[in-house]
């Protein structure tokens, strides 16, 4: 079973399996509190029951109950945020101006627009705290410092016209995926011993990310995260 989910999740191509690494990188990481894990767990065992090998027969059955679990939303979308799959292009066209913050204006005939989502997940202009993880930002009411009032600055399936039509498709595959996956599985970076074995002079961390991003086509984990993945006891 380890190996299947190191195969079927780790090195697949598609941006949910990325999606499902990022979120159990962040969760498993050193930087994150304990509490995060256990308020997943707990949510998901109070709704699918505490045996774990029912689960999925239990979201088979039931799948509605995909739409009682509004933290595991928060932390997929909020693990989105900080490590978004993919950016996006756009043509320039003859007349269309970009304008600048300081009022400038940028023709973009001849040009191909880039909206690095990167960016603007970690804008502080949009964003409280945007280089930390917190779920809870997805939940707040608006009288709270971490309510995002513009809706347009998460760009994870980008936004408006340009939406992505498997943005509904990609999230009902991450709750379950995430419900049965943490709950049986521990899985805990083996960064060090990889990076001794390949003698990396490269720079290991950036920011103090482990699993920092490349682009590879759309964006992977530094090294395809070498883990060691084991049954929870």
């Amino acid at each position: 079973m380890p190996q299947y989910v190191r195969s079927g999740y780790f090195f697949s191509p598609g941006m949910t399996p990325r999606a499902v690494l990022y979120v159990i990188a962040i969760i498993f990481s050193q930087y994150i509190q304990i509490s995060v894990i256990r308020l997943l767990w707990s949510i998901t065992a109070s709704l699918v029951g505490p045996e774990i090998d029912q689960a999925a027969a239990l979201l088979i059955e039931k799948p509605y109950l995909l739409n009682q679990l509004p933290y595991t939303f928060a932390v997929i979308v909020e693990t989105l945020r900080l490590y978004p799959a993919a950016s996006s292009t756009r043509q320039g066209e003859p007349g269309l101006d970009i304008i600048s913050p300081d009022g400038r204006s940028c023709p973009t005939d001849g040009l191909l627009i880039w909206s690095n989502h990167f960016a603007i997940h970690r804008n502080e202009e949009f964003w409280q705290r945007p280089d930390e993880f917190l779920p809870q930002r997805w939940l707040a009411g608006k009288d709270d410092d971490l309510y995002n009032a513009d809706k347009g600055a998460w760009r994870s399936f980008e936004h408006g016209p340009r939406n992505c039509i498997g943005q509904e498709l990609a999230i009902l595959e991450l709750k379950p995926s995430l419900a049965i996956t943490l709950r049986k599985f521990n899985v805990n970076s083996t960064y060090n011993k990889y990076n001794k074995i390949r003698a990396r002079k490269s720079p290991k961390t950036v920011d103090g990310d482990r699993a920092y991003q490349i682009l590879f086509g759309a964006a992977h984990p530094n090294e395809g995260f070498p883990c060691k993945v084991s049954l929870r006891t």
